[in-house]
């Protein structure tokens, strides 16, 4: 049990005197015989709500001390024993209940005591748990803010938008209006560049700035991004404009910048950029965001690394692929000239060896018929070597391709094939604008080619069909047989050079290669070349 409010001292004191005044006035007019003494236990009781314990005492010495004057002043009244016992009651009551009120006393504020305590404890735990309410609604927006960045550093972009996206949910996350990236003029350099990507809370305002930051470079310890670029730490200043190492100062306090803050994009101990943020007001250095930028920095880092991957190796390919597109062309050149030599030289000593031989013939029909027998032999020969010559010229280089065109130069090789193989041949072209150079019609003919030498291996058809369109920039090439249909492990096998050397003769244009086969129902190649 608890005791209600406490009194003042002054105020319980007052009524103890009104209190006690009044019992001995009593006390006065009633005659020795009536323990009217039992009535100064109210100045104890009363002294209960005093704050201090003293007055229960002071109330228990004051009734018995009055109770004693009331023995010798009250009028006289009952027997003496009778009297002496109705005043000893009196303060035997009146103390037992100030022992009784000091217990109560002492209770209660023990009890108030606990419960102070319990109060700071909850107002304690309820300060813990809003600070950490705060703590885990700050570090859910960091988490948050990680997530987004990650879903920005992993997505297929260029590295300017990745960079640019970052910007903005940071400054976003921040509430700062200036966010701007610096990256190394290439993998190499010692000097980092500002790159043109910003976030930006009012592009007007910050125009000075923006093309003052655009215009100035900085080497290693050289303003903020400098001093991140040689510690590959975080970066803080609370007043840009007081700060001696930054170059923008005056700029900044022109325009009300303040604070600034830069991170940079790491690979293991490699800076590869750095991001700087300002304010427009002074601000004292967040730890927690410190420490999340730089885990966000090292994300960004592997998004730069992976960017600069994927350039060496666009780079590396785009060599190999003009390399191999300088090989077929000298490789293209060869064929000619070898086919050049071989139509041009050896088909005229062949040519004219057939005609001395026909003189020799001629000469030796009637002088000697057996020898005559075996030049008529050695003419077949050189006819049949003829033929074989002005085959191999034709597959080295066919003239039709040079002097006619793709178009023409590939019904001239469905119909050559249609007579080698026995397999029809069917082409169709299509109104659409079909011209292309002559390197890029080679590299056509020459897949053209292939398809059909495969055709004749594997598919087993009866019949193919060539159809060639025109589309935009695109010259695609489709050819289709009826036959058995290549499955998809033959497609994607490495082994597959014939399949592997159509694909890189693509590649050398920018162009692809398309190959389905459907079971018994044949094959079809579609190829597609880029014109410019």
């Amino acid at each position: 049990m608890t005791l209600p409010a406490k009194y003042s001292n002054t105020f319980i004191a007052g009524l103890g005197v009104l209190i006690a005044t009044g019992v001995f006035l009593l006390d006065m007019a009633i005659p020795l015989g009536v323990a009217d003494g039992i009535l100064y236990v109210v100045l104890v009781l009363i002294a209960l709500f005093a704050k201090n314990r003293k007055f229960i005492y002071v109330a228990a010495v004051t009734g018995t001390a009055l109770t004693v004057a009331g023995y010798f002043l009250s009028p006289q009244g009952g027997e003496m024993w009778q009297v002496i016992a109705n005043r000893s009651l009196g303060i035997f009551t009146l103390w037992m209940t100030a022992a009784l009120c000091h217990v109560q006393h002492s209770h209660s504020e023990k009890m108030e005591a606990v419960h102070h305590e319990l109060e700071e404890k909850v107002q304690q735990r309820t300060a813990d748990l809003i600070k950490s309410k705060a703590d885990l609604e700050r570090e859910s927006t960091y988490v948050q803010l990680h997530k987004d960045i990650a879903i920005a550093a992993n997505e297929t972009r260029a590295l300017k938008d990745t960079l640019r996206i970052c910007l903005q949910r940071i400054c976003a996350h921040a509430g700062w209006p200036v966010g701007h990236a610096y990256l190394p003029a290439d993998q190499t350099s010692n000097l980092l560049e500002p790159a043109k990507i910003w976030s930006l809370e009012d592009p007007e305002r910050f125009d000075t700035f923006l093309k003052i930051s655009e215009a100035t470079p900085f080497g290693p310890g050289v303003g903020l991004p400098g001093r991140v670029f040689a510690s590959g730490k975080p970066a803080w200043i609370i007043d840009v404009t007081k700060d001696a190492n930054f170059p923008r100062a005056k700029l900044a306090k022109d325009i009300g910048v303040k604070a600034g803050f830069a991170f940079p994009l790491l690979s293991g101990e490699r800076v590869l950029g750095v991001m700087e943020f300002f304010s427009t007001k002074a601000a004292e250095p967040d730890r927690d965001m410190m420490e999340v930028m730089e885990k966000v920095g090292i994300q960004l880092g592997r998004a730069v690394e992976r960017q600069w991957a994927e350039e060496d190796i666009q780079n590396s390919n785009e060599r190999l692929r003009k390399l191999y597109q300088r090989l077929e062309l000298v490789r293209e050149e060869e064929r000619t000239r070898i086919a050049r030599e071989v139509h041009d030289e050896l088909a005229q000593i062949l040519t004219a060896l057939k005609l001395e031989l026909s003189l020799l013939d001629k000469k030796l029909k009637d002088a000697n018929p057996p020898l005559s027998n075996d030049t008529r032999m050695m003419l077949e020969l050189i006819n049949n070597s003829i033929q074989a010559v002005k085959k191999i010229a034709m597959d080295l280089r066919p003239p039709i391709l040079d002097d006619l065109g793709l178009r023409e130069a590939i019904e001239w090789q469905g119909h050559e094939f249609e007579k080698r193989t026995g397999i029809h041949f069917t082409f169709e072209a299509s109104q659409d604008n079909v011209e292309i150079d002559i390197n890029r019609s080679t590299t056509i003919f020459r897949i053209f080619q292939e398809t059909l030498t495969n055709v004749i291996r594997h598919a087993k058809a009866k019949n193919i069909i060539v159809q060639m369109t025109g589309k935009d920039d695109i010259l695609t090439l489709r050819v289709k047989d009826d036959g058995i249909g290549i499955r998809p492990e033959q497609i994607s096998d490495i082994r597959s050079l014939g399949l592997l050397g159509i694909r890189e003769r693509a590649l050398v244009w920018n162009g692809d290669v398309d190959i389905m086969g459907v079971h018994n129902q044949g094959t079809t190649v579609t190829i597609n070349i880029q014109r410019n």
